[in-house]
């Protein structure tokens, strides 16, 4: 017979009627306003449902395993380089790193990591804004376990005290202004729909970008996922119509998307650059290799890690080392809220322009 999962933090909250943190301030006694009434209700649930708390996960500010998580979608391309610079990072400060894969956020998965985490008595977290849900990183809130979410947004500020965000927004709407100044008169974007919050930042920033450029452009959003790579370019090739001046100017959500609408145009007998532009990102080493060689917009990991490890650091009560204290107070100094967010650069080259190797400012 299979057992029954134990309750949790997340369901005391929910029989009591309250928030988890007032559970977390009545299990640990801590000296913050409650009613004698709320206390009892929390007390009553506790002992309704069984619930016992993690004694190794609250202790956390008392004794300390040095061991970190991270929770990635999953190990290829970007997500493997984050995981390796932040390793080394939080090494420097006498941490390991535990890493974890969502698995497309399989629910059996993330409650075993969950259960895990806490288990280790791991001293911080690193999340990706699309590895975990909200309940699961509320209970880890809850339980007292410092967290940095990454390229997250619109996370509750008592949820997440900081995310450290690459600014997709703002370089989609750069590769619009682009590719519209490159002389196309049609831009479309091919996204990822399952990117969800990434995704959503990208369609953002492209749109503010065809916007700036006036309301007669033709624009379209395809989603990849539905349409397939050859009804993507098709699509693409149909909007605007035929009397269309210029070259289509394709911005994709990531370099293998781009790499395989590049395949499909050589198929076809499409030359790129003169008849189709393309832009992806994540600056891919097979961008560079491909031919022509893809525009793309280089993936900053280096700051970023540098970043989340020192949000972490600082949330643990340490001492960070002079550089990146410094990098910190920089970045603080102008982020509004608790989402910080990094600048993207463009690599130019042969997609967007023939003979181009240079990095577009």
């Amino acid at each position: 017979m299979k057992r029954e999962k134990p309750p949790t933090i997340v369901d005391v909250a929910a029989e009591a009627g309250v928030s988890i943190a007032t559970v977390s301030n009545v299990i640990n006694r801590r000296k913050v306003p409650m009613s004698p009434e709320t206390i009892r209700r929390v007390e009553e649930a506790i002992t309704r449902l069984g619930y016992r708390r993690n004694v190794m996960a609250t202790n956390l500010s008392r004794r300390r395993s040095h061991e970190l998580g991270l929770i990635l979608p999953h190990f290829g391309g970007y997500y493997g380089r984050f995981a390796e610079k932040l390793e080394q990072k939080v090494h420097g400060y006498g941490y390991h790193l535990s890493v974890f894969s969502a698995a497309g956020m399989d629910p059996e998965i993330e409650r075993r990591h969950l259960e895990h985490l806490l288990q280790r008595r791991v001293d911080g977290l690193v999340s990706h804004g699309l590895a975990m849900s909200i309940p699961s990183t509320m209970q880890l809130a809850g339980e007292g376990t410092p967290l940095v979410i990454f390229n997250g947004w619109n996370w509750p500020g008592d949820v997440v005290k900081w995310a450290v965000n690459l600014d997709f927004a703002g370089a989609s709407r750069e590769a619009a202004g682009y590719l519209l100044a490159r002389g196309c008169r049609t831009v479309v974007y091919a996204g990822r729909r399952h990117g969800m919050g990434a995704n959503e930042q990208r369609i953002a920033g492209f749109l503010a970008g065809v916007g700036e450029h006036g309301t007669e452009v033709a624009h379209a959003l395809l989603d990849a996922g539905e349409l397939g790579v050859a009804g993507v370019l098709e699509a693409a090739l149909s909007v605007g119509g035929s009397a269309s001046a210029g070259p289509v100017g394709i911005y994709t959500f990531n370099d293998a998307l781009a790499l395989e609408l590049l395949a499909e145009c050589h198929e076809r007998g499409i030359r790129v650059p003169d008849e189709v532009q393309l832009i992806g990102m994540d600056n891919e080493p097979f961008a560079k290799a491909a031919f022509p060689s893809l525009t793309s917009f280089e993936m900053p990991v280096d700051l970023q890690t540098s970043l989340v490890a020192a949000f972490l650091i600082k949330q643990l009560g340490e001492a960070l080392d002079e550089a990146d204290e410094a990098l910190l107070e920089q970045y603080l100094a102008q982020t509004v809220g608790h989402e910080l967010l990094i600048p993207m650069t463009m690599v130019v080259r042969n997609s967007t322009q023939k003979g181009a190797f240079h990095s577009h400012p």
